[in-house]
């Protein structure tokens, strides 16, 4: 019996060892990194730092922090934040957000509550934490701005996960459900109340590839450039307008996509009614723009949905046949 003791002593011993220098380790990457970011001019505050959760989880809980890039004039600030990761296994990253934080930028101020904001992040061993996995989870979101609009959603999950055997090319998912728009868009978009208040459902899944691995360097110093996408769903439902697309392309060095992506939409009108009122199409052009449409929607068979192709090529894009205007960049700010 003593020698059993002896031994679960031992190893206990050893085992808080390892524990309180992973927590040492866990508090200094932290510090460490806030420190950084403050040497190259950022705005960085908190109250405290500290880490518990011995003996099986390293819980580092950061009190009163704020953020602030002066480059880009972007601001996050919250009560606390907390990371939790196994302290069996360093590479799992847990994070929690609280029920209320602000993001602020040059031009308005969002509080940002929630029932939960929780992410799960697998990382791969070294000192950049590429993604390797990760999991957000998000209900009963809110967000108010300083410029006096509102929105909500009931719930939504991300998840990006790195494909086998690539080091920069990732699965994937977003869905979105119950999306109320800021009531200026919903003047906007439905003027007449015909829609419902929340657009049912947002659908993205996508393998994308990029130009690097996402890792710290993404949050330090840019974001990684797309390189290729394969859309395997972008859809949205609200009421009786339905759209989807699907398809492949490939993204040059400035942001240009080359490919094709199948389009779907169904009571497109209605759509170009929405997108005029909101600006996105300049109302100038609205007769243009839906004689292009018709014509579409003639070669589909059904003069209200349209099931073509929109087609990228030489900075250009075209419906069908039909050139319709330049190329968007798909290049990530």
């Amino acid at each position: 019996m003593k020698v059993w003791l002896s031994v679960f002593g031992v190893i206990a011993l050893a085992w808080s060892g390892i524990w309180f220098a992973g927590a040492y380790g866990t508090k200094r990457v932290m510090t460490g990194w806030l420190d950084a970011r403050a040497a190259e001019g950022w705005l960085v505050h908190y109250d405290d730092l500290s880490t518990t959760g011995y003996p099986i989880r390293f819980r580092t809980v950061l009190t009163g922090p704020e953020l602030a890039d002066p480059r880009t004039g972007w601001a996050w600030g919250a009560p606390e934040m907390a990371i939790t990761q196994p302290s069996y296994k360093p590479q799992r990253i847990e994070m929690a957000w609280p029920s209320t934080q602000t993001l602020a930028s040059p031009f308005q101020r969002l509080t940002i509550t929630n029932t939960v904001m929780e992410a799960v992040l697998q990382v791969l061993p070294g000192t950049n934490l590429a993604l390797d996995q990760s999991e957000m989870t998000l209900t009963d979101l809110a967000v108010s701005s300083t410029e006096g609009w509102q929105m909500a959603l009931e719930a939504a999950q991300f998840r990006m996960s790195r494909q086998a055997g690539e080091d920069a090319a990732y699965n994937i998912l977003f869905e979105a459900n119950a999306l109320t728009p800021p009531a200026p868009w919903q003047a906007a978009l439905n003027p007449a109340g015909i829609l419902p208040e929340a657009m049912e459902q947002m659908r993205f899944e996508a393998v994308m590839a990029f130009d690097r691995p996402w890792d710290l360097s993404a949050l330090e110093q840019s974001r990684p450039g797309i390189t290729r996408i394969d859309l395997a769903d972008l859809s949205a439902h609200w009421g009786r307008l339905s759209l989807r697309l699907a398809g492949e392309m490939e993204v040059d060095a400035d942001g240009y996509p080359t490919g094709e992506i199948a389009v779907r939409a169904q009571n497109w009108r209605e759509m170009v009614e929405m997108a005029v009122n909101t600006g996105a199409i300049p109302a100038e052009t609205r007769g243009g723009v839906e004689r292009v449409l018709a014509l579409v929607a003639g070669l589909s068979g059904r003069d209200t949905d349209i099931d073509a192709p929109l087609s990228f090529r030489n900075q250009r894009v075209f419906f069908g046949p039909i050139p319709v205007g330049h190329a968007p960049q798909l290049v990530l700010r």
